[in-house]
């Protein structure tokens, strides 16, 4: 699961979408994230929204179901 994740972010998020997860991921608040991104919360928020989608769309295209993730990241 580990190596399609890579390869899903190499491959399927934009370089935005990447800064941007990471930052939520690491408990920056959505406001800060779209502070440093020169951006607003809403467009910040639809952003990462997508990202979210197409980390879902290939996992689940790779054959991941949403308990093998759930499994895999306690």
């Amino acid at each position: 699961m580990i190596e399609t994740l890579n390869r899903l972010i190499d491959e399927a998020l934009t370089e935005k979408q990447w800064l941007a997860l990471t930052a939520e991921l690491g408990g920056m608040p959505l406001e800060e994230i779209a502070h440093r991104m020169g951006s607003k919360v809403n467009a910040v928020y639809k952003l990462l929204h997508d990202a979210r989608q197409r980390l879902k769309h290939g996992l689940a295209t790779a054959g991941y179901t949403a308990e093998d993730v759930r499994s895999a990241f306690p």
